[in-house]
């Protein structure tokens, strides 16, 4: 990979990384919000239906909340090897050939190529 692409794949990830970390903001304060506030109007104690919704929307949020956080893991951790190994980013871990530049467009945190995501996707789906 050349210095332009690795500078191109920098820009990209540190996007994507705005884009988690205002996410993950975005879902904390909604969090938040949701556990200090129960939007009762009156001092009738919440109707079990609406405890359901509720706590379902909690629930909702930590399952989105740390989907993002896997995702801001894996942006962080290849602009690590971004910056440690630049001459080894964008090379499949398992067979070492270079990962296609549209492949990395779409996904510049991968670590695999197209070949090797598939077989991992077929095996997971077997066990």
């Amino acid at each position: 990979m050349n210095e332009t692409n690795r500078k191109k794949i920098e820009a990209r990830l540190l996007e994507e990384r705005r884009g988690a970390m205002d996410t993950l903001g975005t879902l904390d304060e909604r969090t938040r919000d949701a556990l200090t506030d129960d939007g009762e109007l009156s001092n009738y104690p919440q109707h079990l239906a609406d405890e359901g919704t509720d706590t379902m929307e909690q629930e909702k949020s930590f399952l989105l909340a740390s989907a993002e956080g896997r995702r801001l893991y894996q942006i962080d951790e290849a602009l690590r090897r971004l910056y440690k190994q630049p001459d080894d980013f964008g090379n499949c871990v398992v067979c070492g050939r270079e990962i296609a530049a549209e492949r990395l467009d779409l996904i510049p945190w991968t670590t695999t190529c197209a070949e090797h995501a598939e077989q991992d996707e077929t095996s997971r789906a077997a066990s």
